[in-house]
Protein backbone atom coordinates (compact mmCIF):
# COMPACT_ATOMS: atom_id res chain seq x y z
CA UNK A 1 0.00 0.00 0.00
CA UNK A 2 2.99 2.30 1.04
CA UNK A 3 4.24 1.76 -2.45
CA UNK A 4 1.01 2.14 -4.47
CA UNK A 5 0.67 5.49 -2.92
CA UNK A 6 4.17 6.66 -3.31
CA UNK A 7 3.45 6.18 -7.44
CA UNK A 8 0.24 8.30 -7.25
CA UNK A 9 1.46 11.03 -5.80
CA UNK A 10 3.96 11.60 -8.46
CA UNK A 11 1.19 10.81 -11.18
CA UNK A 12 -1.50 13.09 -9.18
CA UNK A 13 1.05 15.76 -9.31
CA UNK A 14 1.89 15.62 -12.71
CA UNK A 15 -2.08 15.54 -13.39
CA UNK A 16 -1.56 18.93 -11.57
CA UNK A 17 0.82 20.39 -12.94
CA UNK A 18 -0.53 19.67 -16.73
CA UNK A 19 -3.59 21.59 -15.85
CA UNK A 20 -2.05 24.52 -14.50
CA UNK A 21 0.24 24.89 -17.73
CA UNK A 22 -3.36 24.50 -19.49
CA UNK A 23 -4.72 27.46 -17.69
CA UNK A 24 -1.58 29.49 -18.01
CA UNK A 25 -1.35 28.94 -21.70
CA UNK A 26 -5.09 29.44 -21.84
CA UNK A 27 -4.91 32.85 -20.09
CA UNK A 28 -2.43 34.34 -22.18
CA UNK A 29 -3.95 33.56 -25.51
CA UNK A 30 -7.42 35.17 -24.15
CA UNK A 31 -5.42 38.42 -23.29
CA UNK A 32 -3.94 38.37 -26.18
CA UNK A 33 -7.21 38.40 -28.53
CA UNK A 34 -8.40 41.36 -26.88
CA UNK A 35 -5.67 43.55 -27.84
CA UNK A 36 -5.57 42.02 -31.30
CA UNK A 37 -9.69 43.17 -31.07
CA UNK A 38 -8.92 46.89 -29.95
CA UNK A 39 -6.02 47.34 -32.61
CA UNK A 40 -7.87 48.21 -36.17
CA UNK A 41 -6.77 45.72 -38.91
CA UNK A 42 -4.40 47.04 -41.54
CA UNK A 43 -7.44 46.67 -44.16
CA UNK A 44 -9.23 48.50 -42.10
CA UNK A 45 -6.42 50.91 -41.21
CA UNK A 46 -6.02 51.48 -44.80
CA UNK A 47 -9.81 52.49 -45.33
CA UNK A 48 -9.73 54.70 -42.61
CA UNK A 49 -6.78 56.50 -44.51
CA UNK A 50 -8.16 56.39 -47.75
CA UNK A 51 -11.34 58.08 -46.90
CA UNK A 52 -9.53 60.71 -44.88
CA UNK A 53 -7.63 61.62 -48.06
CA UNK A 54 -10.15 61.36 -50.44
CA UNK A 55 -12.02 63.60 -48.11
CA UNK A 56 -9.21 66.25 -47.42
CA UNK A 57 -8.83 66.00 -51.29
CA UNK A 58 -12.41 66.77 -52.19
CA UNK A 59 -12.70 69.52 -49.49
CA UNK A 60 -9.25 71.14 -50.93
CA UNK A 61 -10.46 71.36 -54.71
CA UNK A 62 -13.85 72.37 -53.57
CA UNK A 63 -12.46 75.10 -51.38
CA UNK A 64 -9.96 76.01 -54.49
CA UNK A 65 -12.65 75.94 -57.02
CA UNK A 66 -14.49 78.26 -54.85
CA UNK A 67 -11.17 80.26 -54.64
CA UNK A 68 -11.32 80.26 -58.44
CA UNK A 69 -14.71 81.31 -58.99
CA UNK A 70 -14.57 84.07 -56.57
CA UNK A 71 -11.31 85.18 -58.43
CA UNK A 72 -12.79 84.50 -61.49
CA UNK A 73 -15.91 86.91 -60.91
CA UNK A 74 -13.86 89.63 -59.05
CA UNK A 75 -11.78 89.31 -62.05
CA UNK A 76 -14.59 90.00 -64.41
CA UNK A 77 -15.93 92.62 -61.92
CA UNK A 78 -13.05 94.71 -62.20
CA UNK A 79 -12.82 94.01 -65.72
CA UNK A 80 -16.39 95.19 -65.69
CA UNK A 81 -15.69 98.57 -64.25
CA UNK A 82 -12.45 99.01 -66.31
CA UNK A 83 -14.57 99.08 -68.88
CA UNK A 84 -16.87 101.35 -67.79
CA UNK A 85 -14.20 103.65 -67.14
CA UNK A 86 -13.17 103.05 -70.80
CA UNK A 87 -16.46 104.21 -72.01
CA UNK A 88 -16.77 106.99 -69.59
CA UNK A 89 -13.03 108.02 -71.31
CA UNK A 90 -14.70 107.48 -74.91
CA UNK A 91 -17.49 109.20 -74.00
CA UNK A 92 -15.65 112.63 -72.76
CA UNK A 93 -13.18 112.48 -76.19
CA UNK A 94 -16.34 112.07 -78.21
CA UNK A 95 -18.23 115.67 -76.36
CA UNK A 96 -18.44 118.15 -79.01
CA UNK A 97 -15.62 120.99 -79.33
CA UNK A 98 -16.38 124.24 -78.06
CA UNK A 99 -16.78 126.22 -81.76
CA UNK A 100 -17.92 129.94 -81.89
CA UNK A 101 -20.35 130.75 -84.44
CA UNK A 102 -18.79 133.12 -87.10
CA UNK A 103 -19.47 134.09 -90.64
CA UNK A 104 -18.01 131.34 -91.69
CA UNK A 105 -20.67 128.78 -90.51
CA UNK A 106 -24.06 130.89 -90.01
CA UNK A 107 -25.72 132.56 -92.19
CA UNK A 108 -26.83 136.09 -91.52
CA UNK A 109 -29.62 139.23 -91.90
CA UNK A 110 -30.85 141.36 -90.83
CA UNK A 111 -34.59 143.12 -90.67
CA UNK A 112 -36.77 146.15 -89.71
CA UNK A 113 -39.52 144.79 -87.59
CA UNK A 114 -42.72 146.79 -87.41
CA UNK A 115 -43.00 146.78 -84.02
CA UNK A 116 -40.99 147.83 -81.95
CA UNK A 117 -40.14 150.82 -83.97
CA UNK A 118 -36.63 151.83 -84.39
CA UNK A 119 -35.31 148.41 -84.24
CA UNK A 120 -33.14 146.25 -86.24
CA UNK A 121 -33.44 142.28 -85.89
CA UNK A 122 -30.22 139.64 -86.89
CA UNK A 123 -30.41 136.44 -87.36
CA UNK A 124 -28.01 133.99 -87.48
CA UNK A 125 -28.67 130.33 -89.21
CA UNK A 126 -25.81 127.34 -88.48
CA UNK A 127 -24.68 126.21 -92.01
CA UNK A 128 -22.63 124.18 -90.72
CA UNK A 129 -22.26 120.25 -90.44
CA UNK A 130 -21.42 120.82 -86.53
CA UNK A 131 -22.64 122.75 -83.26
CA UNK A 132 -21.54 126.14 -82.97
CA UNK A 133 -22.21 128.51 -79.79
CA UNK A 134 -23.45 132.08 -80.23
CA UNK A 135 -21.25 133.89 -77.29
CA UNK A 136 -22.08 137.07 -76.08
CA UNK A 137 -23.60 140.08 -78.17
CA UNK A 138 -22.37 140.83 -81.67
CA UNK A 139 -20.07 143.22 -82.27
CA UNK A 140 -21.60 145.98 -84.34
CA UNK A 141 -20.51 148.57 -86.53
CA UNK A 142 -22.53 150.91 -88.92
CA UNK A 143 -20.95 152.60 -91.49
CA UNK A 144 -17.79 154.00 -90.66
CA UNK A 145 -18.29 154.86 -87.26
CA UNK A 146 -15.22 154.29 -85.12
CA UNK A 147 -16.38 152.91 -81.85
CA UNK A 148 -18.58 149.71 -81.64
CA UNK A 149 -22.31 149.55 -80.60
CA UNK A 150 -22.97 149.59 -77.28
CA UNK A 151 -23.90 145.89 -75.84
CA UNK A 152 -26.75 145.44 -73.66
CA UNK A 153 -25.92 143.84 -70.53
CA UNK A 154 -29.23 143.47 -69.12
CA UNK A 155 -30.48 141.12 -72.22
CA UNK A 156 -27.80 138.26 -70.73
CA UNK A 157 -29.11 135.07 -70.82
CA UNK A 158 -28.87 131.98 -68.82
CA UNK A 159 -26.75 130.51 -70.84
CA UNK A 160 -24.79 130.41 -73.95
CA UNK A 161 -26.90 129.54 -77.34
CA UNK A 162 -25.31 126.50 -78.62
CA UNK A 163 -26.83 125.88 -82.25
CA UNK A 164 -26.96 122.76 -84.03
CA UNK A 165 -27.15 123.09 -87.48
CA UNK A 166 -30.11 124.34 -89.13
CA UNK A 167 -31.29 126.30 -85.86
CA UNK A 168 -30.73 129.83 -85.09
CA UNK A 169 -30.33 132.78 -83.00
CA UNK A 170 -31.06 136.34 -82.55
CA UNK A 171 -30.02 139.43 -81.49
CA UNK A 172 -31.87 143.07 -81.44
CA UNK A 173 -30.70 146.60 -82.07
CA UNK A 174 -31.68 149.36 -81.08
CA UNK A 175 -31.20 152.33 -83.04
CA UNK A 176 -32.21 155.34 -81.02
CA UNK A 177 -32.78 156.77 -77.75
CA UNK A 178 -34.62 158.85 -75.95
CA UNK A 179 -35.76 162.15 -78.33
CA UNK A 180 -33.97 165.00 -77.00
CA UNK A 181 -30.68 166.20 -77.16
CA UNK A 182 -27.47 166.24 -79.29
CA UNK A 183 -27.67 162.46 -79.90
CA UNK A 184 -25.98 162.88 -83.65
CA UNK A 185 -29.07 160.93 -85.45
CA UNK A 186 -27.63 159.78 -89.26
CA UNK A 187 -28.44 157.50 -91.95
CA UNK A 188 -27.02 154.25 -91.87
CA UNK A 189 -26.32 151.83 -94.92
CA UNK A 190 -24.07 149.10 -93.85
CA UNK A 191 -23.89 146.83 -90.67
CA UNK A 192 -21.02 145.03 -89.80
CA UNK A 193 -21.31 142.82 -87.66
CA UNK A 194 -18.23 140.58 -85.67
CA UNK A 195 -18.50 137.34 -83.40
CA UNK A 196 -17.00 137.12 -80.24
CA UNK A 197 -15.20 133.21 -78.98
CA UNK A 198 -15.51 132.07 -75.49
CA UNK A 199 -12.83 134.74 -74.20
CA UNK A 200 -14.64 137.79 -74.33
CA UNK A 201 -11.78 139.54 -74.53
CA UNK A 202 -11.22 138.27 -77.79
CA UNK A 203 -12.00 140.89 -80.13
CA UNK A 204 -13.39 139.22 -82.86
CA UNK A 205 -13.57 135.01 -83.51
CA UNK A 206 -13.18 135.59 -87.27
CA UNK A 207 -14.97 135.96 -90.54
CA UNK A 208 -17.18 138.86 -89.91
CA UNK A 209 -20.07 139.97 -92.50
CA UNK A 210 -21.18 142.76 -94.01
CA UNK A 211 -25.00 143.15 -94.36
CA UNK A 212 -26.81 146.08 -95.98
CA UNK A 213 -29.76 147.37 -94.23
CA UNK A 214 -33.27 148.38 -94.90
CA UNK A 215 -33.68 152.03 -96.42
CA UNK A 216 -33.84 154.93 -94.21
CA UNK A 217 -32.39 153.31 -91.41
CA UNK A 218 -31.16 155.79 -88.80
CA UNK A 219 -29.22 155.57 -85.71
CA UNK A 220 -27.63 157.47 -83.02
CA UNK A 221 -25.17 157.32 -80.21
CA UNK A 222 -27.12 155.54 -78.13
CA UNK A 223 -28.25 152.69 -79.91
CA UNK A 224 -27.95 149.23 -78.36
CA UNK A 225 -27.33 145.49 -78.99
CA UNK A 226 -28.80 142.52 -77.42
CA UNK A 227 -26.99 139.32 -76.34
CA UNK A 228 -27.92 136.25 -78.50
CA UNK A 229 -31.09 134.99 -77.91
CA UNK A 230 -33.06 131.80 -78.98
CA UNK A 231 -36.22 133.60 -79.30
CA UNK A 232 -36.88 136.50 -81.22
CA UNK A 233 -39.61 138.10 -79.41
CA UNK A 234 -37.09 138.20 -76.46
CA UNK A 235 -34.24 139.83 -78.55
CA UNK A 236 -36.60 142.33 -79.38
CA UNK A 237 -38.33 142.74 -75.89
CA UNK A 238 -35.48 145.05 -74.75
Amino acid sequence: MSALRRVRKPALFAVTALAALSLTACGPADGKDDALKSVPSASEEQGQNTTDVKGGESGGKGEARASTERGDSAGKGQAGQNGGAQQSDSGGSGAAEDVPCTGATVKAEVSQPSRPINHLLIKITNTGSKRCDAYYAPALRFDEDQAATRELEDSQPQAVVSLNPGESAYAGVGLTGEPGGDTHLRDASNLEVHFKGRDESEPDAGHSVNLALPDGTKVDDNAFVTYWQTDPSVALSF
